[in-house]
């Protein structure tokens, strides 16, 4: 394994926990859990932990993102600052259970319940 892909488990290591903590909208961390996804060596296509995120992801691809938002009108924001709340909560049972188990695979020696705020 290269420091590339050291540095990209690490990331994603902290991802799933700010997730896991509520630093990270489940939303906004699927897209970056996907970038990473790419930057670690031995992901089958069909890895259940990331398709978690694939499927967030795509079924929420019409929110605007935090980086996007300024691109947004405040009064389209306003109507949609609901949706992107519900869908947060949707997410958040398909997450969790796969942020804990990125977080097992990918720092194994660190106990899950040390790393929870």
């Amino acid at each position: 394994m290269n420091e590339y892909e050291v540095q990209a488990r690490a990331e994603l290591v902290s991802l799933a926990e700010a997730m896991l903590a509520g630093r990270e909208s489940f939303l906004e961390g699927a897209v970056k859990v996907l970038a990473l996804r790419s930057r670690i060596g031995g992901i089958g296509d069909h890895d259940p932990d990331f398709s978690a995120f694939v499927l967030i992801s795509s079924e929420t691809d019409s929110l605007p993102l935090e980086q996007f938002r300024h691109l947004w009108s405040q009064s389209a924001l306003e109507r949609l600052d609901p949706e992107i709340r519900e869908a947060n909560s949707w997410a958040r049972p398909i997450a969790e259970p796969a942020c804990s188990s990125l977080i097992n695979r990918f720092a194994p020696n660190h106990s899950l319940q040390a790393r929870r705020p």
